[in-house]
């Protein structure tokens, strides 16, 4: 990560040199999103640097819910990023931008071949941090890393059409064709990472099949217990968190409920490989 962000930082300053000195609406909007994009990954080093020296463990339920806080704010800058562009875009049609020099297009197109090329190799410095109980933020790292790299590359090729041609209208036409993909290749993802993390900021619950799950297992385990007086659960990152109170016999033992406590909690945690299983005990009221 620490890798990636150093050579962001001097992507980010070359693209809007290149923006400013070549005029071109592509590179603007590149650097743009890249720019926001830069301030995110600053912050999701911060984050991934507290989880991982034990800054954040007084947190209830982990760190989760940052990291999901980190992923919306990606999410809209993307956002962002990709109505800026298309507002541009109106404005080259309607006269209000003008279209770069042949000289400062030449320019952006060769900052264009850069970036992607510091966009593969970001992207696969980022992939192969990827275990299988990755953080959250980190699987958010490579998905972005991904749009990056798939956006560098449409990027490039219409900034090698614009500083190739000599035709003003063949210009206009390679901006707007690779801006609005860009944009709107962002904001499908936006939309995919807001739809993902929002509910669970909104404190849902972990869902129809972790709750089917639940009760089947209890189900299963019905003549261990008297009944079952609440059962919740609800998402934080990767982990889903259940609680569960049970009521038990008032004539059993303590070490008999204890162990009926963690047979059922293994039984939820083979179906529910991150789940994080509280059971409380209870005598059976009166």
């Amino acid at each position: 990560m620490l890798f990636v962000i150093v050579m962001d930082a001097f992507m980010v300053a070359a693209l809007l040199l290149g923006g400013i000195v070549g005029g071109s609406l592509t590179i603007m909007a590149e650097a743009l999103r890249g720019a926001l994009g830069y301030a995110l990954e600053c912050f999701s080093v911060v984050v991934l640097r507290r989880i991982h020296r034990g800054v954040l463990v007084d947190m209830e339920f982990g760190a989760g819910k940052l990291e999901q806080v980190a992923s919306v704010v990606i999410a809209a800058s993307m956002l962002i990023a990709a109505a800026w562009i298309g507002l541009s875009v109106l404005h080259i049609w309607v006269g209000q931008r003008a279209l770069g020099t042949p000289l400062g297009l030449a320019y952006a197109a060769i900052v264009g071949m850069v970036n992607l090329y510091v966009n593969v190799l970001a992207w696969d410095s980022v992939r192969r941090t990827v275990t299988a109980d990755a953080s959250l933020i980190i699987d958010t790292q490579v998905h972005l890393r991904w749009v990056k790299l798939v956006c560098s590359m449409i990027v490039s090729v219409s900034l090698t059409v614009s500083a190739l041609s000599t035709d003003d209208v063949v210009v206009a036409w390679a901006e707007t064709i690779g801006s609005l993909f860009v944009a709107s290749y962002m904001s499908v993802n936006a939309i995919g990472t807001l739809r993902s993390a929002v509910p669970d900021l909104l404190d849902r619950s972990a869902g129809a099949t972790v709750r089917e799950t639940v009760s089947r297992v209890l189900a299963d385990h019905a003549q261990t217990f008297e009944r079952v007086l609440r059962s919740r659960s609800r998402r934080s990152g990767r982990t889903t968190f259940i609680e569960i109170h049970l009521a038990y016999d008032a004539a059993l033992s303590m070490a008999d409920v204890q162990q009926r406590v963690e047979v059922l909690q293994a039984s939820i945690r083979r179906e529910l490989r991150d789940a994080e299983v509280a059971v409380v005990a209870t005598s059976t009221p009166a």
